[in-house]
């Protein structure tokens, strides 16, 4: 297997890299600055899950909008610039509310740019020109390079790195988007229009409203592990570093199954790999809840292949084959605003509550989620049949 990616490919690449380093840093270690500024459990519980609610608003609307516009490098570059300077009025506010402002709005922009970009990769895949999980495994090898560091600069400096590193990670990303290709967005021969109407119409079928319940319920599963796994784990006496490296061990295994994505969705539908990704849910979210010995724990990181590697391929998968070219980033962009808006900020904001209760058996509820989203895939693998839902 080659690593290496040319033309196109290394643009696209370059850009996922940059992003992730933003997410490498703020996804485990967010909290801890949080924590140092104050906040409590159930006030972070509160505060990431009413960001994470109001994508549920923003980002269908984005997404709606970056369809009809159809100018997506530009949007890519404009998001981009945003993130980055809302992430530095963090360093001028301390008070809770100004605090609350200023994640609604970061949590708007990151939803904004995941679509844009992941259509633009998977409409170059559709032609042959690039392979999209061996494009998006550079983004999932950035997080592993930036949270290990991040845990370690965490352990050695404490929390006052975890902003500047976040900013650096955003200018990054800024150049990145920058270098993407003049053409990134697709471009179809009398492509239809997006409207309202033929938008609605794919989002009250049957079988995307049974794939976007799986895949979200699979997904906010990861509530408790994004929001309190690192200070869950500082609670039983790991240190920074060991943590990152934790982080870190869950996308190795991720990235695995990335590179090797093509035979993946060859092998596996849709409906299957979400059935697969929520089973393996059940099992690691279980074992972790009874604050599993460090080997044991390590096992189950691997199992972050399955449920969020495959659930996400799943999803790229889905959306691929069933939604039309037009409404493609309206799709992704909807998915997205579920998956990782209403649902994972309903569970995020109990999790606040589940957690301060009762510590790491909260992972239970989420092992609960996951049997649901099992359920889910197994009534969209019997109803569709793999084409483009009409």
């Amino acid at each position: 297997m080659r690593l290496q990616i040319s033309g196109v490919s290394v643009r696209l690449a370059f850009y996922y890299f940059a992003i992730f380093i933003v997410a490498g840093v703020h996804l485990p270690f967010w909290p801890v600055w949080l924590t140092a500024r104050g906040l409590s459990a159930s006030d972070i519980g509160l505060l990431t899950g009413a960001a994470m609610l109001l994508r549920v608003l923003t980002g269908p609307l984005i997404a709606f909008a970056s369809d009809r516009a159809g100018r997506h490098r530009v949007q890519i570059i404009v998001f981009s610039a945003l993130l980055g300077l809302s992430f530095a009025l963090f360093s001028l506010v301390e008070a809770f509310f100004a605090i609350f402002l200023v994640t609604l709005l970061t949590s708007t922009l990151i939803p904004a740019i995941m679509p844009l970009i992941d259509t633009v990769t998977l409409a170059k895949a559709a032609t042959g020109r690039v392979d999209y999980g061996r494009v998006r495994l550079w983004g999932s090898i950035s997080f592993i390079a930036a949270s290990s560091l991040a845990g370690a600069m965490l352990s050695q400096l404490g929390q006052g790195m975890i902003l500047p590193m976040i900013l650096a990670g955003c200018g990054i990303t800024v150049v990145a988007a920058l270098l993407l290709p003049g053409d990134a967005a697709p471009v179809h021969i009398n492509r239809p229009r997006a409207t309202w109407r033929a938008a609605l119409q794919l989002l009250r079928h049957r079988n995307f409203l049974l794939f976007m319940a799986a895949g979200a319920l699979i997904q906010a599963a990861h509530a408790v592990y994004y929001t309190f796994g690192t200070l869950n784990w500082q609670r039983l006496g790991l240190d920074g570093a060991l943590i990152g490296a934790l982080w870190a061990l869950g996308v190795v295994a991720e990235i695995i199954l990335f590179a090797f994505s093509g035979r993946v969705a060859a092998r596996f539908g849709p409906a299957s790999l979400l059935a697969i990704g929520g089973a393996a849910g059940v099992l690691r979210w279980t074992l972790t809840a009874f604050n599993p010995g460090i080997w044991l724990l390590a096992l189950l990181q691997c199992l972050h292949a399955f449920t969020f590697g495959a659930t996400h391929l799943a999803a790229m998968q889905f959306i691929t084959r069933a939604a039309p070219a037009h409404l493609a980033v309206t799709a992704q962009g909807v998915y997205a605003a579920i998956s990782t808006g209403i649902v994972i900020g309903g569970v995020t904001y109990a999790s606040g509550f589940a957690y301060a209760a009762f510590g790491g058996l909260a992972f239970l509820g989420m092992a609960a989620l996951c049997a649901l989203g099992v359920l889910c895939a197994w009534r969209l693998r019997a109803n569709w049949a793999g084409g483009e839902l009409s």
